[in-house]
């Protein structure tokens, strides 16, 4: 027995009156002197990052988050320590954080080292006779040597961090489902253009009710499936369209456009009319600049919900939105959408309801204006027919697509005609603008404006169904020869919400099921516009864009550089029309000289758009366990789901079809740590489950130094019967440590560039 109780503290404490209490005083100064020399980096780092904390970040928030991650990093060294008392191995250490120990926090109790590193990075529990203590001298000696325990001893005791990270990912879903998770729905809020839901017609606001063999999903249950599909390989989906008694079922072949990180179907989740929250004083629910920002007396404040608008007929007024048909306790997102397009012209009139009002509480009216498409005076060139819709318009009219095999050149669109009343046509061209007779109006073709037109024409003819397109094709090695098809104009697709936001999606005629790419290559420069003011000229090359925003204090601010490639001006055109207050920096190549110019646009009346500028809070639907067995159900599928993720991204990764550059560090788990744990207690406990969970994941992959390489050459000791020489564990041991820094330099530079640049 231990001599002494109070271990690290003095055997025999000598009363304050006794003789040597002076010499006593200067020795324990003398060594409190020692300490701070000696720690006086270490004291200087954290007196540091928690002035920084105070300053920069909330103080509780911050607690919360070393709190909770630091509680995933404990329980998992908590449980290698259990088990290793449990088999009665000798403990030297166990610490929370690697590299020396933050002050006063190391103790030392019998034979073990209690500490928290000062790196918070991990943790590790050192034994005698394991890892760098292997070739100690009492490793051999000492009967409680790691290395003295059964083979079953020491994989109980390598795989108990996972064990218990799995138990605690398991407690926190249990927890949260007894409170209700938010969930959300794998309701489709919008399609991307040219993407793999797009070219076999999935739709807006369908419900997938199936996604290969996952039933009734909820949208995060959407990506792992889209992610592990291997090239060529097409997965089922089953959809129930709004309207429709039948569901209909899709076979869809997930793309990976140059430039994207993984495999992706191309859906966007549904959003709800609830303006967007944050705990933050000055957020507000508007894009600054946008004619929702605009709004005053009263303005538009965070958790506003719109219960009703601005009537399709002007003459009622203001009327209540219909009812969602999947909750009719809340208003339908489809209807908001549409009174946009459709009164995209006139002022609207919201009816929201404040946050935290009942819903008997009067409404506040807030009326918005117009919004309009910014115009900068340059047109781009028109591109190749990038993608077809399955069984559209366009595939019946056999208009040509690109297509890598085999190795197919696009249609590229030279004229639109489209027939109007009493006998007349207008025909919007690339080509000369002679008109070829009294009847017909001939207008510019603007690529990026094309989409726009159809739909114009559309309503102005509501009982004219055809539209002709003259394209150039490449023919028997013959380039741009000019051929006419007709294409119907499908009006089911009119207010159909199409979405451009990757690099390299087209511009969609929905209508006629196509999309096309546009150029960043200038093919017109109007007189007297933003461009020509620039010094933009014909045969210009876009190479780069840079964005500016205008921040919530009303200065303009200028994002990063973005690097365009030849037919990616679609996208860069998207973006620009999202950011007020419009101002864009190009560099554009001429000839061999890269120049850049700066640009401002400038509304144009005759382009009312739907966006004005509102931020609405993604949808979700609360999904809350019944009773504790439920929940314990709930919680344990939640676990094998997330096991199952992480396994698929890692299979992706390892066989391209998933990017490396997806991967998060410690840097992006403390930020959206620190954002969950600023504004939901509960979504907060869901993030920590789920890196319990990925924590244990990872760490028992068959990766020499991790647990799971542990346990390899554990295994491989048991079919052998001996372990495994000393020189390939310690070359493999070094391998593994080589491959976990670097990885770890790598994620930590992928976080810094993504938070910071």
């Amino acid at each position: 027995m231990d001599p002494n109780p109070n271990p690290g503290g003095p055997v025999n404490p000598t009363p304050d009156n006794s003789p040597t209490d002076a010499t006593g005083h200067a020795a324990e100064v003398f060594a409190l002197k020692g300490w701070l020399r000696e720690n006086a980096f270490s004291l200087v780092i954290t007196a540091a990052a928690i002035a920084a904390v105070c300053i920069y970040l909330d103080p509780i928030d911050t607690l919360k988050v070393m709190i909770g991650l630091g509680l995933v990093i404990f329980l998992h060294e908590l449980g290698h320590f259990l088990a290793a008392k449990w088999c009665d191995a000798h403990v030297k250490t166990f610490s929370i954080g690697f590299g020396p120990a933050v002050p006063f926090c190391s103790y030392k109790w019998g034979e073990t080292t209690y500490m928290v590193g000062i790196i918070p990075l991990g943790g590790y529990v050192a034994m005698v006779g394991e890892g760098d203590n292997a070739g100690e001298d009492d490793a051999e000696e000492d009967p409680r040597s790691f290395r003295h325990k059964t083979v079953g001893q020491r994989m109980l005791i390598i795989s108990a961090g996972v064990v218990m990270n799995l138990i605690l990912g398991m407690a926190c879903f249990v927890a949260v489902y007894m409170h209700g998770v938010q969930e959300k729905p794998a309701t489709i809020g919008g399609v991307e253009s040219g993407g793999a839901a797009w070219r076999v017609g999935i739709r807006a606001d369908d419900d997938i009710t199936k996604i290969s063999n996952r039933e009734k999903p909820f949208f995060n249950d959407i990506r792992p499936v889209v992610m592990s599909a291997r090239k060529g390989q097409e997965i089922d989906i089953v959809v129930q369209r709004p309207g429709q008694s039948e569901s209909e079922t899709y076979r869809v072949e997930p793309l990976r456009g140059e430039g994207q990180f993984y495999p992706q179907l191309g859906v966007r989740p549904p959003d709800r009319l609830t303006l967007l929250s944050l705990k933050k004083g000055s957020f507000r629910p508007a894009i600054p600049g946008s004619t929702a920002a605009a709004a005053k007396d009263p303005a538009f404040e965070p958790g506003d919900r719109i219960i009703a608008m601005t009537d399709l007929d002007a003459a009622k007024g203001v009327t209540a939105l219909r009812p969602d048909p999947k909750d009719p306790s809340r208003p339908d997102f489809a209807d908001y959408s549409l009174r946009m397009e459709k009164l995209a012209a006139f002022p609207i009139t919201f009816g929201v309801r404040r946050k935290d009002q009942p819903d008997d509480a009067s409404l506040t009216a807030i009326t918005v204006q117009p919004a309009y498409r910014s115009d900068l005076g340059v047109r781009m060139r028109m591109g190749e027919v990038i993608a077809l819709r399955r069984g559209g318009p366009a595939e019946k009219a056999q208009v040509v697509t690109r297509s890598e095999t085999p190795p197919t050149t696009g249609d590229r669109i030279k004229t639109v005609k489209f027939p109007e009343a009493g006998g007349k046509e207008t025909w919007l061209t690339t080509g000369a603008l002679a008109s070829p007779n009294a009847t017909t109006t001939v207008r510019r073709l603007d690529p990026v404006l094309l989409p726009l037109e159809l739909k114009a024409w559309a309503d102005r003819n509501p009982d004219v169904k055809t539209v002709k397109l003259e394209v150039l094709r490449k023919v028997e090695h013959q380039e741009n020869r000019p051929l006419e098809v007709s294409v119907d104009y499908d009006r089911a697709f009119r207010y159909d919400r199409e979405i451009v936001s990757l690099p390299n999606s087209p511009v969609p005629l929905g209508g006629l099921g196509l999309a096309y790419w546009v150029e960043a290559v200038v093919d017109e420069v109007e007189a007297g516009g933003p461009a020509a003011t620039a010094g933009l000229k014909l045969n210009d090359v876009v190479t780069a864009a840079r964005f500016k925003s205008l921040g919530a204090d009303g200065n303009v601010k200028p994002g990063n550089w973005d690097d365009i490639k030849a037919h990616q001006w679609a996208s860069a055109e998207s973006a620009f029309q999202s950011r007020p207050p419009y101002d864009i920096d190009l560099k554009v190549k001429r000839g061999e000289e890269i120049i850049e110019v700066t640009m401002k646009g400038r509304d144009d009346k005759r382009w009312p758009t739907d966006d004005r500028g509102l931020v609405f809070q993604a949808d979700f639907r609360t999904q809350k366990a019944t009773d504790f067995g439920d929940a314990f159900g709930l919680g344990a599928w939640r676990v094998v789901r997330f096991v199952r993720e992480v396994y698929m991204n890692l299979g992706a990764m390892i066989f391209g079809q998933v990017s490396a550059k997806t991967m998060s560090g410690p840097l992006t788990i403390a930020n959206v740590s620190y954002k969950f744990a600023g504004e939901d207690f509960w979504q907060f406990l869901l993030f920590l489950g789920m890196i319990s969970v990925n924590l244990a994941v990872v760490n028992f992959l068959p990766i020499p130094v991790l647990d799971g390489g542990h346990m390899v050459f554990l295994i491989l000791e048991w079919i052998l019967g001996r372990p495994v020489p000393e020189r390939i564990f310690a070359a493999a041991m070094w391998t593994g440590l080589a491959m976990i820094l670097s990885l770890m330099v790598f994620v930590i530079y992928l976080d810094v560039k993504r938070m910071f640049f």
